[in-house]
Parts: C-alpha cells; sequence; structure tokens
C-alpha cells in the first residue's frame, strides 16, 4: 500500500506552522506589553501614579487588617495551629471558585464575542494558538485582583511567625502554579457552554450563580452557629469539623495551604513536594483546555454566531411594557434610552453576574445579622455595626458605578456620532444615563440597607437617616460616573473593563471614595460619639449630651446634602458642557 508523499509534509508542516503562530503571538503579546509600558511612562504619568498609589494604599489597608488578625489569633492559639491551615485552605478555596467564574467569564467574552477572535480565526493560526493567546490574557485580567489580594495576607503571616526570605518567593511560585488551575477548568467551561448551549448561556450563568451564593450561604450558616464561646476547645473543634471540607486532599487550595506553611515553617522538602503537585496538576488542567480549545473551539464559535436570533420572547418584552406604563412621565425617547440601557444590562452576564453576587451575598449577611447577636447588643454597636453596613454597600456600589456606569457612553465607540444626530438635546441623553444608573443602585442599596437595619432593630429616625443617606450616596456615584464618563470617554477601547482600569476609571474611583468616606464620616462621628457617652458613662462628660447631638446632626445633615448635591450636579454640568462640544 503506497503512501502519498504529502502526507509526511502534511505532519511536517503542521508542527512547524504551529510553532510559526507560537511565535508570532509571543512577539505580538510582547510589542504590547511594551507598547503599553511606554505610553503608561510617557504620555501617561498621573495614571500611572494615581493606579499606584490607589493600590499601595489598598495593599498597606489589607496588609493591616490581616495582620492585627494574625496577632489576635495567636493571643488564643499557636499560628503554627491546625486552625491557621483549616483558614488559610478556606480562603484559597474562596478564591479557587471566584477565579473559576472570572476566568471563565472573561475567556468566554474574548473567544465569542470580540473582534480581536474573530480576525484571528481568519488566519492560519490554530485553534489552541489562539486560546493560549487569549487564556494568558484573561488569566491576566483575572488573578491580579488574587495577587492585590493575597500578597498582604501572606506577608502579613510571614512577618508574624518570623519567615525566612524564601518563604515569599515561594508565595509567587505557588501562586502562578494556583491560578492557571481554575482559569483553565473556567476556560474548558466556557468552551462547553458556547458549544451545548449557545443560545442558553445565560441561563448556565445564571444557575452557576445561584448556586455559589447558595454555597457560600450555607457555610456562612453553619460558621456563625458553631457551638461554644468563641476560641474556647469546643468552639474551636467545632470549628475545625465544619470546616473539614476544605482539607480535602483533592483541592488545589489544600495543597497551597499546606506547601505555603511548610516554607513558613521552613520545612523546605514538604514545601517543594506540595509546589511540585501544583505544578503537575497546573500543567495537566491547561492541556486539557488546550485539548479542548483545539477540538471544540471553532465549532463553538460558530454555534454561538449561528444561535443568535431575533426571535421576540414575550416575558421580556412584557417588562419592556410595563417600563413603559410605569414611567410614563418621562419623555418617550428618553424612556427609549434608559430602556436600551436596562436591555444591555440584562443581556451582558459580566453585568449582572457580578452584580447578583456581591449584592445578593450582602443580602444573606444582612438577614442573618440576628444570628451574630447583633441585635441584643447594646445601642452603641448596633450603631456601629449598622453605619458599617451602610459603608459596605456604599463601597460595593462605587465599584459597579465605576465597572459598568462610567463606561456607558465610551462603549458607544464608533457608533458614538448616532447620539449626535438624535432628535434630543445632548444633555437629555446624558439625563437618561443618569437615570438609569441611579434607578438601578437606588432599588438595589435601599432595600439591603432597610434589611439591615430592621435586623439590627434600628430606632425608625436611625432607619429615615439611613435611607435618606443611601439615596444621597446613589444619586452623587451616579452623577459622578455618568458626568465622568461624558468628560472623559475613551472610543477606541471596546472592553469595559480596560476603559474602567484607564485614567478615567481610575480617578472617577477616586473621586467616589472621596465622596463616600465625607458623606459618611459627616453623619457617622456625631452618632458614634453620642452612642459612646450612653455605653461608657464615665466618659458622658467628654461626648455629645442629647442636646448637642441633635445640634450636630443638624448640621451634618446639612453638610451632606450639600455635598450630595455638589457631587451630584458639578460632576454632570461638567459632563454635559464636555459632551455638548464634543465633535461627532
Amino acid at each position: 500500500m503506497s503512501r502519498s508523499p504529502d502526507d509526511g509534509a502534511l505532519r511536517v508542516q503542521q508542527p512547524a506552522g504551529s510553532a510559526r503562530a507560537a511565535s508570532a503571538f509571543r512577539l505580538l503579546r510582547w510589542r504590547l506589553l511594551t507598547n503599553t509600558a511606554h505610553s503608561l511612562l510617557s504620555a501617561s504619568r498621573l495614571r500611572t501614579a494615581m493606579i499606584l498609589i490607589c493600590s499601595g494604599v489598598f495593599w498597606v489597608g489589607l496588609f493591616g487588617l490581616f495582620f492585627g488578625g494574625f496577632q489576635f489569633i495567636g493571643m488564643y492559639v499557636n499560628l503554627a495551629n491546625e486552625l491557621v491551615e483549616y483558614l488559610f485552605s478556606l480562603f484559597f478555596l474562596s478564591l479557587l471558585f471566584m477565579l473559576f467564574f472570572s476566568t471563565g467569564i472573561i475567556v468566554y467574552a474574548g473567544l465569542f464575542k470580540s473582534r480581536e477572535a474573530a480576525f484571528l480565526l481568519t488566519t492560519p493560526a490554530p485553534s489552541d494558538r489562539v486560546f493560549a493567546y487569549k487564556f494568558l490574557e484573561a488569566i491576566g485580567f483575572s488573578s491580579w485582583g488574587f495577587l492585590l489580594l493575597g500578597s498582604p495576607m501572606m506577608v502579613a503571616y510571614g512577618i508574624t511567625v518570623q519567615a525566612t526570605p524564601a518563604y515569599y518567593t515561594l508565595f509567587f511560585a505557588f501562586l502562578l502554579a494556583f491560578v492557571v488551575i481554575p482559569g483553565s477548568l473556567g476556560a474548558v467551561a466556557a468552551i462547553l457552554v458556547a458549544n451545548y448551549f449557545p443560545k442558553k448561556q445565560n441561563v448556565v450563568l445564571g444557575l452557576g450563580v445561584v448556586a455559589l451564593v447558595g454555597t457560600a450561604g450555607v457555610l456562612f450558616m453553619q460558621l456563625i452557629q458553631t457551638p461554644g464561646e468563641a476560641m474556647s476547645s469546643d468552639w474551636l473543634n467545632g470549628l475545625l469539623g465544619r470546616l473539614a471540607f476544605s482539607q480535602h486532599p483533592l483541592w488545589p487550595s489544600r495543597w497551597m495551604s499546606a506547601g505555603l506553611l511548610a516554607a513558613a515553617r521552613s520545612e523546605w522538602r514538604v514545601s517543594l513536594h506540595w509546589l511540585m503537585v501544583l505544578t503537575a496538576h497546573s500543567g495537566l488542567a491547561y492541556l486539557v483546555a488546550a485539548v479542548v480549545a483545539r477540538d471544540l473551539y471553532r465549532q463553538g464559535y460558530g454555534r454561538v454566531q449561528g444561535g443568535r436570533s431575533a426571535r421576540r420572547v414575550a416575558a421580556r418584552y412584557g417588562l419592556d411594557a410595563l417600563f413603559h406604563r410605569v414611567f410614563f412621565f418621562i419623555p418617550r425617547p428618553i424612556r427609549l434610552l434608559i430602556l436600551k440601557d436596562l436591555r444591555t444590562f440584562r443581556r451582558d452576564p459580566a453585568q449582572w453576574s457580578q452584580f447578583l453576587i456581591f449584592f445578593g451575598l450582602l443580602a444573606f449577611y444582612f438577614v442573618n445579622i440576628r444570628r451574630l447577636s447583633y441585635d441584643v447588643q447594646s445601642p452603641y454597636w448596633r450603631n456601629l455595626v449598622s453605619f458599617l453596613n451602610l459603608a459596605v454597600t456604599a463601597l460595593i456600589l462605587s465599584t459597579f458605578t465605576s465597572r459598568f456606569i462610567f463606561p456607558l457612553l465610551s462603549l458607544e465607540g464608533r457608533n458614538f456620532w448616532v447620539l449626535g444626530l438624535l432628535p434630543l438635546k445632548r444633555e437629555a441623553i446624558l439625563w437618561g444615563k443618569f437615570a438609569f444608573a441611579s434607578g438601578i443602585s437606588l432599588v438595589a442599596t435601599e432595600l439591603l440597607v432597610l434589611l439591615s437595619d430592621l435586623m439590627l432593630r434600628m430606632s425608625s429616625a436611625m432607619i429615615a437617616l439611613h435611607v435618606g443617606m443611601v439615596l444621597v450616596l446613589c444619586l452623587g456615584l451616579s452623577g459622578i460616573s455618568v458626568g465622568l464618563g461624558a468628560r472623559l470617554p475613551d472610543l477606541r477601547e471596546t472592553d469595559p473593563s480596560k476603559i474602567a482600569a484607564g485614567f478615567g476609571g481610575t480617578l472617577n474611583l477616586l473621586v467616589s471614595l472621596i465622596f463616600i468616606f465625607s458623606i459618611v464620616t459627616a453623619l457617622a462621628l456625631p452618632c458614634h460619639l453620642y452612642f459612646a457617652g450612653m455605653e461608657q458613662t464615665e466618659i458622658s462628660t467628654i461626648v455629645l449630651s442629647q442636646e448637642s447631638f441633635r445640634f450636630w446632626m443638624t448640621i451634618a445633615i446639612g453638610v451632606s446634602l450639600v455635598l450630595g448635591v455638589v457631587g451630584t450636579i458639578v460632576p454632570l454640568r461638567i459632563g454635559i458642557k464636555a459632551f455638548q462640544t464634543m465633535e461627532f
């Protein structure tokens, strides 16, 4: 049986073509990195400095929190105790699931929704090389937060137990090996969803988010119901029993925590053993993802593009009709613009999934506040916890507005000129964006803060104060994001995460944090001093009396209202002025 000479040539040329594609992608990635670094260092020094300063402040704050926590735990147990290993395993296990979801979403968007992927698939590059290029990009975007969150904890632990410098070097090696495993599994899930559920990817993601929130809720309930007095032997044994699932030998988080704790104790053979186990499994996970991409990526891409349908869903359009009836007083053109943003939010899994995860977990925590016995504590502690809950809600809202509201105008991209042709005043377009942002924010945050205060059994006056604060915060954060988004648009970028990470997004987040700090501090400080005097009578003469409390609260409410009006109107006026003079 003869064999054609072309068969051998094909078998030789295919690896050679794959090698050339890999070299081309490495060169492309290197040029993108160098161009980005050159742009940051030459033309965007202020943006680079702001990003570094904000990241540094965040890192130092987390470091102080973890360092204080380790010192507190060290007062009761030895930090080489089994409890610390359990806590580390639980921490890395939670990061494992978060990286799985975040990397899967980013990989799905990069492989099946981006213009770059559509272009790369027309080139002779093999599917697995295109996947490798987009996968590395997704890993970079999804794991930088893990580094920012995990490194202060590990450094704080290393300083507390006086670890050697080699411990900190091994942490980065463990980190690189660890992030590949959930990233590869998330990429495999994204490709499988594209192949087998091309029209129902939102349903699959929604079920996954619900399962994640439900699992976290069940775990939270188990932990807070641990019997015994805190830090007692019975309590510790019960807690370890409830955390035993995190010690399963097949969890990668278990390998990482065991290896890092061994490195902190200078047990180098044990640490390197776990590092090799983690590295071997990360290589296997990526190999599986690459094989799946090689065989199913192009097929899945075709199904996703062909699965788009113009068929109307009665339930969705019923909601749209209900929206028109409820907000009949808004001019119809502006209603249509708001409805367009609502549909975009509804159809984008990256937006509603993160919104549901963050606010869903907060709601679950607020529902179970009574299980933490805050409702039977003194008024001082209830007041403190209520303001902390409000501040956390506002901080999460600021990240949401900076991530999704600020890029709204920029995402119009090449179609931005269409807005200038609409039979509307340009300022009406921005007011429509503001109504959309503030409407979504108010519904979520008002319900959360009201739920928190009811669970804490706060007085009606404090509930009214917190509800008013949330109203001011929502309007201010929405005005800041919409106004600065119109003043600093990036019309060439199509990825909202990159827009939010740019100079405008960083400035928007910084201004939002200053606004939240000003509003919350102005109102929380008089309340704190007043309730502190009620808690400790010996210092009641140097804190606020009831008359002084009413006087300073009146001033604080007035200052907060002024700050709220300024924080809402001024950014919107700046954005409107820039939008009206913009050339399309």
